[in-house]
């Protein structure tokens, strides 16, 4: 008896796991695939993103235009879990500087300040992998636009502009320690329209966004 103590005792000594109970596994996710099963998040660079928007002006002889850029000052990418083919969109959050619309446009200089772009609702799109590191997605989605419009230095009492459903297009690659992606808005024609009197046209953003690393 006392030689079949000592024997398990060595035993026990010699390899832990033979007389306890296995830790639950916390290994990184070695993956794109599973680090996006759960929430991730992604930042928007501002080097390295660009975007641009048309500014118009009815007159007597038609539409007076005038390419306006747009400067990024920061946004956040926040994907939810990955189920499937899908990957769920719960924040897109995108703030741009202030936007000068310039007096040969519409008779006045006028600027939109504090401009931000967001995600009405999480959403739900149907992505395209190649293999577990790599993805592809594109759906129009519902995007909702905050700013005050100031022209001649007074503040005009506008409402939040209602947007079409605009189309995103999200290309992500990586692996379980680090994730970037490549955001795409394509609008063209009219995306706001003031009295027929002013409008904005054909948006186009480029986002380059990362995730930090782990």
């Amino acid at each position: 008896m006392r030689a079949a103590l000592l024997m398990l005792s060595v035993m026990c000594s010699g390899t832990l796991v033979a007389c306890t109970a296995q830790e639950p596994s916390s290994a990184e996710p070695m993956s794109m695939r599973e680090r996006l099963a759960t929430e991730t998040h992604l930042y928007v660079a501002t080097s390295g993103s660009a975007g641009a928007i048309t500014a118009q002006r009815r007159t007597d002889t038609g539409w007076a235009e005038q390419l306006v850029d747009l400067k990024l000052d920061g946004g956040e990418l926040v994907t939810g879990a990955a189920r499937g083919g899908m990957i769920t969109l719960t924040t897109l959050e995108l703030g741009f500087q202030t936007i000068t619309i310039p007096a040969t446009v519409i008779g006045h200089e006028a600027q939109l300040t504090k401009p931000h772009l967001h995600l009405a609702a999480p959403t739900a799109v149907a992505a395209a992998w190649s293999g577990d590191d790599s993805a592809e997605a594109g759906a129009e989605l519902d995007l909702e636009l905050t700013w005050s419009l100031t022209v001649d230095g007074a503040s005009l009492p506008i409402g939040a502009p209602d947007l079409p459903p605009l189309p995103v297009k999200l290309q992500l690659i990586g692996d379980g320690a680090r994730i970037t992606a490549e955001i795409r808005v394509h609008a063209a024609g009219e995306v706001w329209n003031w009295a027929d009197l002013v409008k904005l046209s054909d948006l186009e953003l480029v986002l380059g966004a990362a995730t930090p690393a782990l």
